[in-house]
């Protein structure tokens, strides 16, 4: 009986030193230390296997961590009382990512150890091992071993030299990932994809490291064109002498898939003189019938010899898209938008017969996702350095015509780059008023983009006509045309016929746009809209020339905009003038702002007034109390006081106090921010007053809650807190004071002092929800980690799924801040 039959059953136990022993009954067997220290240890496996008749123990630690998987393997011979260590080091994950490992096996057929790659994987799935080694039992050591080699496949087909499909394939399969490569060594990190088979060039080829048999070359495309055959170069090509002493592959395996029916055997049936005449003449190797695959994989099964390094000069997949009609079949299939994706980047290896092919395509295809992919492919190609051509530019006009956006994007991006684009055909689209807005402005924007002069030409002539929207589009289109430009707006206004006011106030604002660009043309410009501003025929004339005049916003911009508020008798131009001149800088600005607050139109005062008040002109104090003293209208003198808070004079200061205790609600509001901006925190005393009055509107007293919370001073918060706790007696019969609730939470979150987050907590315990809502809204700014977050955790497990779902939200924003 041999020696495993007689061993009894091992079992695993840990030392207290955390060393592993074996135990055959209560008696130890063998023990050892593992590498990986006791905390990194995952529990141990035993597994015993009997192996060419000698009973072989494994031992199985798993590494814990973070990365990929890895475990330390112990394994050992039993032979007598002292088992022999025939392996013990760390297997799985080689490096820090998991592309390469270490396997070690152990089963009845024998010990070996290989490593290998992810991107090595077959195209049936199948594991492939590298630089597999054995264990020998006599020498008491591991030898290299052959790669195993897949079982036959139920087809074997013969292929010779000559009649192989000329030129370079385009189905984009290409060989990634070889199982050999020299200088790799037994590193499979070191194994470099096969270039040179797939290069084209008779001069370079790939070679194992070592005899080929069992090696596999692994090749994928997204393309999605059914594989048709293999064109095959062996050997070394370089030149005779070294083909002849390369070895070469004599018999292949194809595997297409996951399917073993699918795969095919091909023996390599050379010439009578070994291929040495016909060296560099390659192999055809045609499938039965075309096979929709995406995969291939190449195992070499024989070899001419083992003595030497096998080469390959060559190996291509060639697929139904190859051949005399490549174009057209690839061109036809992106016209029906299949795998546009995958298949675009094939086509432009094809060049310039491409770019036609493409082209006419484009001209007949009817928009949809197949136009919009012959367009991208047309710009792959104009990208990758092909030729631009007027057919190309006649192709892409053509297709704006029910344009997607896409399409439009990438149409104006290439047809400035393009030869003789059909500038007119583009026009006629813009002018048809039978055609929709949409395609219109989409004409509008492919002219801009072209840019030449015969564009621009094209669309200063359609200026003024259309529906507003396509009449603003193109405003829009030519404000920012390259200069010069001013001095053809400027000649077509001129020319334009005094009873074409649309057109004529369309050309005034692009020329106020258009003189902010070109200095040295704008005094013209000037002139132009001085006058109109003064006495165009229109009001839609004279409105965009005070509009442009505001944008030049030089000095004599601003003189022409001060002699339109001082004589213009319509009240809408004349503010319309205040409005640009406003923020405009200059010595004449801020006397014509004070002018203003004359004017017999309640809208002219108040922007004056709000002017005023931007500008921090303190000399215009009296004018403001003056005029806010006797004015009427309840907006302006809303203005006055905003404008009397900027400037914090004692004046000033004295009527805002006045206006607070005496005035309407909305110039109340407009005093008291002015007297928290002037009296600084003087005015706590007055705001927290406010806030607590319950005869005071909820609007006003949350502007006092906001102001108040601007300030961010702790020496706020006990007022605060009271009048918080008033509210919510108050807002049971008011609800429209819960906004005002919501300010004063938002105030003391602002604080963020331990009073200010208590008091918010509170609200987190109101019966109300809306309530509770308050105050996880503002716990969810402050993010406090103790107090804050308890009353977070204890509204995240209410009933009101509202207070809940608000909670738990607001919990999670405050764990994610850094």
């Amino acid at each position: 009986m041999p020696p495993a039959a007689r061993a009894a059953a091992l079992t695993l136990a840990t030392r207290d030193d955390g060393s592993i022993v074996l135990k055959e009954g209560e008696s130890p067997a063998a023990a050892f230390m593992p590498k990986t220290p006791a905390a990194q240890r995952g529990p141990a496996t035993l597994r015993e296997t009997t192996v060419s008749g000698r009973a072989v123990v494994e031992v199985r630690v798993p590494v814990r961590g973070s990365g990929p998987q890895r475990e330390e393997v112990w394994i050992a011979e039993r032979a007598g009382t002292s088992p022999k260590v025939i392996w013990w080091d760390l297997a799985g994950a080689a490096d820090a990512d998991g592309e390469t490992a270490r396997v070690v096996k152990v089963s009845p057929q024998g010990i070996e150890e290989y490593q290998t790659a992810r991107r090595l994987s077959r195209c049936d799935g199948a594991e492939v091992p590298l630089f597999r080694r054995a264990w020998d039992f006599a020498t008491r050591g591991f030898r290299p071993a052959a790669p195993a080699l897949p079982a036959r496949a139920p087809t074997t087909l013969q292929a010779r030299r000559g009649n192989a499909p000329a030129g370079k394939p385009l189905g984009g399969f290409f060989f990634a990932a070889a199982s050999s490569s020299l200088g790799a060594g037994r590193d499979a990190s070191r194994l470099r994809p096969p270039a040179a088979v797939n290069d084209g060039n008779p001069e370079t080829a790939w070679s194992t490291d070592g005899s080929g048999r069992g090696h596999l070359l692994t090749a994928r495309s997204s393309g999605g064109f059914a594989i048709t055959g293999l064109r095959l170069l062996p050997g070394d090509t370089t030149s005779q002498p070294r083909f002849r002493a390369s070895a070469k592959p004599k018999r292949l395996l194809l595997v297409l898939g996951r399917d073993p029916a699918d795969n095919i055997e091909v023996e390599l049936v050379e010439d009578s003189d070994g291929g040495s005449r016909r060296f560099r003449e390659p192999f055809w190797i045609p499938l039965p019938k075309p096979v929709a695959a995406s995969c291939v994989t190449v195992v070499v099964r024989e070899v001419t010899s083992d003595r030497t390094p096998m080469s390959v000069t060559e190996l291509d997949v060639m697929t139904e898209l190859d051949g005399p009609e490549a174009a057209d079949r690839l061109v036809a299939s992106l016209a029906e938008g299949t795998s546009c994706q995958a298949r675009r980047p094939l086509l432009v290896p094809l060049g310039a017969s491409a770019l036609a092919k493409v082209s006419s395509a484009i001209a007949s295809a009817a928009p949809g996702t197949g136009r919009e992919c012959l367009i991208q492919a047309l710009g792959d190609l104009l990208a990758a350095g092909v030729p631009p051509t007027s057919e190309a530019a006649a192709a892409l006009v053509a297709a704006t015509s029910g344009a997607s956006e896409t399409e439009e994007r990438t149409i104006v991006k290439l047809l400035p780059t393009l030869p003789n684009v059909p500038v007119d055909a583009v026009a006629a689209t813009l002018n048809d008023d039978k055609r929709s807005d949409r395609e219109r402005v989409r004409a509008a924007r492919v002219l801009a983009a072209i840019d030449g002069k015969e564009a621009r030409a094209k669309l200063l002539a359609a200026v003024g006509r259309g529906s507003r929207a396509l009449r603003k589009v193109l405003r829009a289109l030519l404000a920012v045309s390259k200069p010069p430009a001013l001095a053809a707006v400027l000649s077509r206004l001129e020319s334009t016929p005094v009873a074409e006011t649309t057109r004529r106030a369309d050309f005034l604002a692009i020329l106020g746009a258009l003189a902010t660009r070109e200095p040295a043309a704008r005094p013209q410009a000037l002139i132009a809209l001085r006058d109109s501003a003064a006495s165009a025929a229109s009001f839609e004339e004279r409105a965009r020339a005070i509009q442009s005049l505001g944008l030049l916003a030089e000095p004599a911009a601003i003189e022409a905009l001060i002699a339109v508020r001082t004589n213009e008798k319509d009240s809408v131009l004349r503010g319309l003038a205040i409005g640009e001149f406003v923020d405009a800088t200059g010595a004449a600005v801020t006397p014509a702002l004070r002018a203003a607050l004359g004017d017999t139109d309640p809208l002219v005062r108040e922007m004056a007034a709000a002017g005023l008040g931007r500008k921090r002109d303190k000399e215009a104090v009296k004018l403001l109390v003056a005029g806010a003293e006797q004015e009427p209208w309840p907006s302006v003198r809303k203005a006055e006081i905003a404008a009397l808070g900027e400037l914090c004079t004692p004046e000033g200061n004295a009527l805002l106090v006045r206006a607070f205790h005496k005035d309407v609600e909305e110039v109340r509001q407009a005093a008291l921010g002015g007297l928290a901006h002037c009296y600084q925190a003087k005015a706590t005393g007055l705001l927290l007053r406010t806030l607590g009055r319950l005869a005071e509107s909820a609007d006003m007293r949350s502007l006092a809650a906001r102001l108040l919370g601007a300030r961010k001073d702790p020496r706020t918060v006990p007022g605060l807190a009271e009048v918080l706790s008033r509210l919510l007696s108050e807002s049971q019969a008011d609800l429209s004071l819960e906004g005002v609730i919501a300010e004063t939470a938002m105030a003391l979150a602002a604080i963020r002092t331990p009073p200010a987050i208590s008091a918010l907590a509170g609200l987190v315990s109101d019966r109300r929800p809306s309530v509770q809502r308050i105050g996880i809204d503002a716990l969810g700014v402050v993010c406090d980690p103790d107090a804050g977050a308890a009353a977070l955790r204890a509204a995240a497990a209410a009933q009101d799924e509202s207070v809940s779902a608000r909670a738990a939200a607001a919990a999670a924003h405050c764990r994610e801040r850094p």
